[in-house]
């Protein structure tokens, strides 16, 4: 029998930035293709991408090794981004939501047409309204080929093990990283919350959110299951490949010509945990926010992942994890039960963030063990906010209530005067985060 060629694959991991254009008032704009346009050539070391809505832009980096050569090559074109939008007369604003009204014009490539179709006219109206920060973590070398897109036939059981642990790793993480990053309390000018983004688009019954983007397909959007085994991990990801492909051929679209990547079976979920046709592990779930976050997560993020995968820890979801997340016992990490984590925890962090105590308390653990295990984190970014009890959700809140009085719903001037505020602050936010990328020594 001849051996498989196994390509060198690096452990690497990359990020995914979105941004909403707004005008020089602070109102959502619509010309992101001329800013798109201008600088896919400028960019040296990330892509700029069009996103479903005219009003977004997608930043993606190339992956690379060190958490310091990631950051350092992003700002560097992210610059010129900010440069482009500034001379054009435009600003980026990065929270998870426009907070006042948004006048997204939908693309009607064949692609979003398809998922138009697929979800609803009103229901797809909200993934133009939605942005969100993705970590990107690489597979285990040999258990992706490339070729096929997809895991290898003869994929080992060590590997097998890296790849379930991480999968459920994210997954349990998932309502931590939400409450760190909330940005969008306002959805269409009402307030909904604290992360208002997860409601309307991952259909989850727990939030009783009508027309959520995934509401008519609800697998396809909210939090995972943890996997049991592996054999279920892709007994699922062909389940959901399957029926995806049946509601492609309903409306007479191919799934090639759908897809992304050229047939892969994992371009067909959005779930916050997806095994990307990238030949990552990504976490998809958490708000977008300022530079200074996004460092900050991203090296936590690759803290926690680089010590399970390097010491074989089992992700155990159990009672016990329920009241003490994240306890390293021998070589298996506690995690919660799957009803604790969706009902309690990830509810709660939606509804009210790092005021509800568990999830302020699981925040804390989590920051606790990413300590131990060698994360030196950004300027207590996380943990500052955790003691305090304050997201960036509660400060937007509290430019409101400042601004207006009532918080309830947001006007039109406030919203923009918030939208211009952000595009404002992004300056500072970059400066100050180039010099503490500097210090990162992983």
């Amino acid at each position: 029998m001849i051996p498989i060629p196994y390509p060198k694959i690096h452990r690497l991991f990359g990020i995914e930035l979105e941004f909403f254009l707004l005008d020089n008032e602070g109102n959502i704009c619509n010309d992101s293709d001329k800013i798109i346009g201008s600088l896919k050539d400028e960019l040296l070391d990330t892509e700029i991408k069009k996103e479903c809505a005219k009003s977004m832009i997608e930043l993606t980096s190339f992956p690379h090794l060190s958490s310091k050569h990631v950051f350092s090559d992003f700002f560097s074109d992210f610059e010129t981004l900010l440069y482009k939008v500034d001379k054009e007369d435009m600003n980026l604003f990065y929270y998870g939501t426009y907070p006042g009204k948004n006048n997204t014009e939908m693309r009607k490539d064949k692609r979003y047409i398809a998922k138009q179709k697929i979800l609803g006219n009103e229901n797809w109206q909200n993934a133009g309204r939605c942005i969100g920060f993705h970590y990107h973590h690489s597979l285990p070398r040999k258990s992706y080929n490339p070729l096929i897109k997809f895991f290898y036939p003869d994929i080992n059981d060590k590997n097998k093990k890296k790849v379930l642990n991480v999968y459920n790793l994210f997954i349990a993480l998932d309502p931590a990283i939400t409450a760190l990053m909330q940005s969008s309390p306002y959805f269409e000018g009402k307030l909904c919350g604290k992360d208002s983004r997860i409601k309307a688009y991952r259909a989850d019954p727990a939030f009783s959110f009508p027309d959520s983007l995934y509401s008519e397909h609800p697998e396809y959007g909210r939090l995972n299951n943890y996997s049991p085994d592996f054999k279920e991990l892709v007994h699922n990801v062909h389940l959901k490949y399957k029926k995806w492909n049946l509601l492609l051929k309903e409306q007479g679209i191919s799934y090639k010509s759908f897809t992304k990547y050229d047939y892969s079976m994992f371009d067909s979920t959005w779930q916050p945990v997806k095994i990307s046709a990238h030949a990552t592990m990504e976490s998809r779930g958490s708000d977008m926010n300022s530079p200074m976050k996004v460092v900050a997560l991203s090296t936590l993020l690759k803290t926690i992942t680089s010590y399970v995968k390097k010491n074989n820890i089992s992700v155990h979801p159990c009672k016990e994890g329920n009241s003490e997340p994240f306890k390293i016992e021998k070589e298996s990490m506690l995690v919660p039960e799957h009803w604790y984590l969706k009902s309690g925890l990830q509810k709660n962090s939606a509804q009210t963030g790092l005021k509800n105590r568990s999830v302020a308390n699981y925040c804390k653990e989590l920051l606790k063990l990413a300590k131990k295990i060698g994360y030196e984190e950004p300027r207590n970014v996380f943990s500052d906010m955790v003691d305090e009890k304050k997201s960036t959700s509660d400060k937007i809140i509290d430019f409101v209530r400042k601004k207006q009085g009532s918080i309830n719903s947001i006007n039109d001037q406030t919203a923009r005067e918030l939208g211009l505020k952000c595009t404002v602050d992004i300056f500072k936010e970059l400066l100050i985060t180039k010099k503490m990328c500097e210090k990162i020594n992983y």
